[in-house]
């Protein structure tokens, strides 16, 4: 990489690792795996960028930050006893997040999951999420129509359970 494409690098890098970082813990719901998902996919997107055509792309970037994370969440799921305990999510600007939403993105189908993450915690337009998942735009509004129906019944049941209803 040139002088001039490293700086360019680290203001791009600068301005998009929380997003990723938060991308990744939205889907493994561990702070410790999420920073580790979050370098790995640091690291394969500079395999992309330091290529002959290099330019800092966002879907890029989230495309395979999802693709870590995913990886990632499968090999969670076939060691779970290399579990460890959930600790509380933060917001964007570092205060704690509302823990029942934060539970029951969790619950959402993974469709569903990360289209959510994508548009509304890493503020994603719908046409960029629609790139990362591999789907027209059109199908990306009915998956977070159907995650939103899905949140409220949810959120809906959880503060009924939560107030002795």
């Amino acid at each position: 990489m040139s002088p001039q494409q490293e700086q360019e690098f680290e203001a791009f890098y600068r301005r998009e690792e929380r997003r990723v970082l938060r991308l990744a813990y939205g889907v493994l719901h561990d702070p410790g795996l999420a920073q580790d998902a979050a370098q790995d996919a640091w690291i394969r997107y500079l395999r992309y960028a330091d290529g002959p055509r290099a330019q800092f792309s966002v879907p890029l970037l989230v495309t395979v930050a999802l693709n870590v994370a995913r990886d990632a969440q499968r090999r969670q799921r076939r060691h779970p006893e290399d579990l460890q305990a959930d600790v509380g999510a933060t917001s964007a600007d570092g205060a704690p997040a509302d823990r029942d939403l934060v539970d029951a993105i969790g619950k959402l189908p993974q469709p569903e999951r990360e289209a959510v993450l994508l548009h509304y915690a890493l503020d994603l337009p719908l046409a960029e999420v629609a790139t990362v998942l591999q789907r027209r735009t059109g199908a990306v509004k009915s998956i977070l129509h159907r995650a939103r129906g899905h949140l409220r019944a949810l959120l809906t049941l959880e503060e009924g359970i939560s107030h002795g209803r």
